[in-house]
């Protein structure tokens, strides 16, 4: 059975999935032929041709704050499949009251759905107490007016209403959100994009974000076709395997499936992905 919970030195790390989507390998590994990545999928690949990618956030617990990575697809109908992250925060018994900060790996829409509901005809934060730490690159990005045109739905109702918030956080470099939790800029998935480190009594593990969608991300150094910058991608994820495999980094995979929480080792000549 998955692990769905680690602790990392006193820092909790909970998996809790908004639902999932099934996706064709060629969307998620760019370029790559079927001849590769079928034997490599293996029993994940379902007759129709596709295999499951979560919706995946995480709640952290961390010096005395309770931390949201990611807002999953949201209710919104963007994403088939989403919507589930409220209820599931629920069952473990949070209420988008008691979130402290919700930490944006990036502003996809994917991981955006859930930033806001709609009240009294106007979008507002969905977690009222909450900062929303943004990094500010990424910010820019999103909305500059050309790529809202482009992009259109999920940003005017989960990224533009923080625009005037006093509830928006944005950050440059690898900010502390607690005396555990800091950003790590990851560029390549998007401009801006950042993983979580947690770093808590001599334990380490990174929230990837999209760094990697799935383990062969990293094992391969293959992108995604949704990487908005592949090359910078692959540097970045080459760079993060081998930090991942020198220092023994415990890894947490929002879209990995069914296994969240893992390590990246060496196997021979290769790297390999061991789950908990």
């Amino acid at each position: 059975m998955p692990v769905d919970k680690i602790r990392v030195g006193s820092v909790e790390i909970v998996s809790v999935t908004d639902g999932e989507m099934r996706a064709p390998p060629s969307f998620m590994f760019a370029g790559i032929p079927p001849q590769l990545y079928t034997p490599a999928l293996g029993d994940a690949l379902a007759d129709d041709g596709t295999f499951a990618v979560k919706f995946g956030s995480f709640l952290v617990r961390s010096s005395g704050k309770t931390v949201l990575v990611d807002t999953g697809a949201g209710p919104k109908g963007t994403m088939p499949g989403g919507g589930q992250l409220i209820e599931n925060l629920k069952a473990i018994g949070v209420t988008p009251e008691d979130v402290d900060i919700v930490a944006h790996t990036h502003l996809h829409v994917d991981h955006v759905g859930w930033n806001c509901v709609e009240r009294a005809g106007a979008y507002v934060p969905t977690f009222p107490n909450a900062r929303y730490w943004i990094a500010r690159n990424e910010w820019h990005y999103w909305t500059d007016p050309e790529i809202v045109a482009e992009e259109g739905a999920h940003l005017r109702t989960d990224v533009l209403p923080l625009k005037d918030s006093p509830q928006l956080q944005l950050f440059d470099g690898e900010a502390a959100m607690t005396p555990e939790l800091s950003f790590l800029p990851t560029p390549g998935h998007t401009p801006g994009h950042c993983s979580i480190a947690v770093s808590s009594a001599g334990e380490q593990a990174i929230i990837l974000g999209d760094v990697a969608h799935h383990p062969l991300h990293l094992i391969r150094i293959w992108i995604a076709a949704v990487d908005e910058l592949p090359r910078i991608s692959r540097r970045t994820k080459r760079a993060l395997a081998e930090r991942l495999i020198e220092e023994a980094i415990l890894v947490a995979g929002g879209h990995f499936s069914p296994d969240s929480f893992g390590r990246l080792v060496r196997a021979g000549s290769q790297r390999a992905w061991q789950p908990l």
